[in-house]
């Protein structure tokens, strides 16, 4: 199950006035020279991101955040890439500057609550993703990963209740259903378990997800035995 969730943000181009003294069109000229850069150090960390070369991406980051330092954006991504790379306390100090800089970036929260449920801090995590969907009412992952927080503490009602939130934002989210098959499971209920299960299989199967769709399908057996 992956609690990540990225999104990438379209930075705006500022402008330069006109009328300005021959001094200021100099600053004018090096401030765009820096924009250019920052837009192609974002661009190029973004693609790293996604293409799992995390370490170039931090690199790529740190020009970002140094060349704008309150483009929250840019500390959340570094975080995320260094998240990936296991540097789960470094990536939450990430995380900790995007949200000073903006408290209401939805994006940090999840992925710092990510972070925590990672190293074990629950009450933490918990925090952070219940601070996801109240700055961000249909934020997916924000209700599936409590979700599977709950699950994991053994509060199976409350699992479910996050995971019917999840799919009714996204109906096509297979791991909700999978894992709110087996929170019925859990508490009794077999019936709408392997329904849940079986629709689970049947999304990851549409997906093309093959790993997905077989262990899926082993748990339907598992649980008909």
């Amino acid at each position: 199950m992956n609690y990540l969730h990225q999104t990438i943000a379209i930075l705006g181009i500022t402008g330069v006035l006109s009328g300005m003294p021959i001094i200021a069109h100099a600053q004018g000229a090096a401030a765009r020279i820096n924009q250019m850069n920052f837009q192609e150090y974002y661009n190029q960390g973004v693609q790293k991101l996604e293409q799992g070369d995390f370490s170039g991406a931090i690199a790529d980051f740190n020009q970002v955040v140094q060349l704008n330092p309150q483009y929250y954006e840019g500390f959340c991504l570094r975080g995320l890439a260094k998240s990936q790379l296991g540097d789960l306390q470094a990536a939450i100090t990430d995380f900790d500057q995007a949200l000073k800089i903006n408290p209401h970036h939805a994006d940090a929260y999840n992925s710092r609550g990510t972070a925590y449920a990672q190293l074990g801090n629950t009450q933490e995590a918990i925090a952070d993703f219940n601070q996801t969907i109240k700055v961000a009412p249909n934020f997916v992952d924000g209700y599936y990963n409590l979700g599977l927080l709950n699950y994991q503490q053994g509060d199976h009602k409350q699992a479910i209740a996050n995971f019917n939130q999840a799919i009714s934002i996204n109906p096509n989210l297979a791991d909700a259903y999978g894992n709110r098959g087996l929170a019925q499971y859990a508490l009794g209920d077999s019936k709408n378990a392997v329904a849940d299960l079986k629709q689970a299989a049947s999304l990851f199967q549409n997906q093309k997800n093959t790993l997905g769709y077989r262990q899926t399908q082993a748990l339907i057996q598992q649980l008909q035995r």
